[in-house]
């Protein structure tokens, strides 16, 4: 089967992209980091501490978590000559008696030496929280960033704080599904490419020596560029997606 400049064009850009985005998407699975503000901090361990660091909304972000006794921890944020902020956070202690019928264990978190919160908390719950009484409080941080100053308003929260302190969950750049469905589209792609005459002939295969013309075949070409444009658009949101 002669197979026309175009299509050997089409086909390499379509072979070049499945191997460049799946090397992409390698790299960046095997690089976890923390989700803060919608960017990844990449983690590092050292000797008596763990430190988030990375770019969140142009500005440098770093949490530092050390933990000086065994009920304590200490998350330090500095966000850019914004934020440096100390908190304390001393868990477990006594159990509070929740509104839902059962307890879990006392929480109290400081900022900078000042008291901001107290109650209860179940770390194995994202919305675990209750107060002094065992009431349930909703954890909602709320701020109004805009385009000019991207950390207006911008407070750490108690829970931001126990979030780190309890070692917070890990995500990466990149949608395995979303990547397999870009893998599937550029091998369906890479085939009506290459058999696409014999595509035609079957779909027209009632018809008297079905042949395309030349205008037929123009189309032909402009959907497959149409097609691998796309497709390369799902590669880049598969690979840029935080999962």
């Amino acid at each position: 089967m002669e197979l026309t400049r175009c299509q050997k064009i089409l086909l390499a850009l379509l072979a070049g992209m499945l191997l460049a985005f799946s090397v992409l998407m390698t790299v960046f699975r095997t690089h976890p980091g923390v989700l803060f503000e919608g960017s990844l901090l990449k983690i590092e361990e050292r000797e008596d501490q763990i430190v988030y660091s990375g770019r969140v909304r142009g500005g440098p972000v770093n949490v530092a978590v050390s933990w000086p006794t065994n009920f304590e921890a200490d998350v330090e944020f500095i966000i850019g000559d914004r934020v440096h902020d100390t908190c304390r956070v001393e868990y477990p202690l006594e159990p509070v008696q929740t509104e839902r019928g059962y307890p879990v264990n006392g929480i109290r978190v400081t900022k900078n030496g000042e008291p901001v919160f107290r109650g209860g908390y179940d770390p194995e719950d994202e919305f675990g929280w209750f107060d002094a009484s065992g009431e349930f409080i909703f954890p909602l941080d709320i701020w109004g960033y805009t385009a000019a100053d991207p950390w207006n308003g911008f407070e750490v929260t108690p829970a931001m704080a126990a979030r780190f302190a309890f070692g917070p969950d890990t995500a990466a750049h990149g949608e395995p599904a979303l990547f397999a469905l870009a893998v599937f589209l550029t091998v369906l792609l890479a085939a009506r490419i290459v058999f696409w005459k014999s595509l035609f002939r079957f779909e027209h295969r009632w018809a008297r020596d079905p042949d395309p013309s030349e205008g037929y075949a123009s189309l032909e070409r402009l959907g497959w560029i149409v097609a691998a444009v796309i497709i390369a658009g799902i590669y880049i949101a598969a690979i840029t997606a935080i999962y």
